[in-house]
């Protein structure tokens, strides 16, 4: 019947005659903004509100996100909303404070944060005037609702690969630069590895300062590890750190983006992550959610392993 009513040409001109007289003979009229806000609904190209989306660095210089940000403007337009990248500096108080009082004057109610290329740990925002979704582990505190990467998923697949190497004693390494991401992650795997196997290993997780070899190859010789879990290869970052392991099996977590870098490795679904964050944010704007949450959810995406990873510029 709606169909008809709507005019579909996929409906007979006999049929749609007949459904509006039928219509017309109990007094029902079609309302021409409802109708056209059901049009729109149902093309899935209705406005609902805006959400702002705070980076610590423009959109445009972090191509490695494209698909992320793509999938977020996507997944928010179906859902009705509009997304507005905003850069800040997060130390910068007095502006933070601004934005907020301008974001709450044009009726803003949701802001996604992150994912941020510094740790940032209670920035000066209202945080009980708004819903929050973090995505990433860059934003340390407060504990939002979070979309990100399965760490501990993609860890054990790393572990594996070892394993059917014939390691058995793996040492976890991430370093200064990725540390606010990662080190977490691999704290946690790398105490529980050895906690079930009854192992001994004095300092399972080295964050590496890259530039300090020296440190690092004691390390190296006090732990002995037969293999490494690498937050980031330092083949290309830290030659002087790359001598000192490439003859251990390694498995780095985030391939390095030098055009010789090896093209094998985890290939982290942005997609799936943009549509976790925006699709929990649009939750809490429905249930009128807002603040720093009592028990916060977090959905996480694990990544796939791929050899020869093709890289988007």
């Amino acid at each position: 019947m709606s169909l008809a009513l709507r005019d579909d040409p996929r409906i007979t001109p006999e049929t749609t005659s007949r459904v509006k007289a039928h219509a017309a003979k109990r007094g029902y009229f079609a309302d021409p903004v409802v109708a056209e806000g059901m049009s729109r609904v149902r093309r899935r190209s209705f406005y609902r509100e805006t959400v702002i989306w705070l980076l610590d660095q423009a959109k445009e210089e972090q191509w490695w996100l494209k698909k992320m940000f793509g999938a977020v403007t996507e997944r928010g337009r179906v859902l009705g909303y509009e997304i507005e990248y905003c850069t800040v500096d997060f130390k910068n108080a007095a502006k933070l404070k601004r934005l907020a009082r301008t974001w709450q004057a044009r009726g803003i109610r949701g802001v996604l944060i992150g994912p941020l290329n510094h740790a940032v740990a209670d920035p000066a925002l209202p945080w009980h005037d708004f819903s929050w979704v973090a995505i990433g582990q860059s934003l340390t505190s407060p504990a939002l609702h979070r979309a990100g990467r399965d760490y501990d998923k993609d860890i054990e697949f790393a572990l594996s690969r070892l394993h059917a190497q014939g390691c058995k004693r793996p040492g976890f390494v991430d370093d200064t630069t990725m540390h606010h991401l990662m080190g977490l992650p691999l704290l946690r795997m790398a105490l529980v590895y050895y906690h079930q196997r009854g192992l001994s290993f004095a300092e399972p997780l080295y964050t590496a300062d890259l530039r300090k070899a020296a440190a690092f190859k004691r390390w190296l010789e006090a732990n002995r590890p037969d293999s490494l879990v690498l937050g980031m290869s330092f083949e290309f970052r830290a030659p002087e750190f790359h001598r000192l392991v490439e003859h251990l099996p390694q498995v780095e977590l985030t391939h390095s983006n030098h055009p010789q870098s090896t093209k094998r490795g985890f290939v982290r679904n942005y997609t799936g992550i943009g549509n976790a964050a925006i699709g929990l944010l649009h939750h809490l704007l429905a249930d009128g959610e807002k603040g720093v949450p009592d028990y916060e959810q977090s959905l996480v995406v694990s990544s796939r392993w791929q050899d020869g990873i093709q890289f988007e510029v």
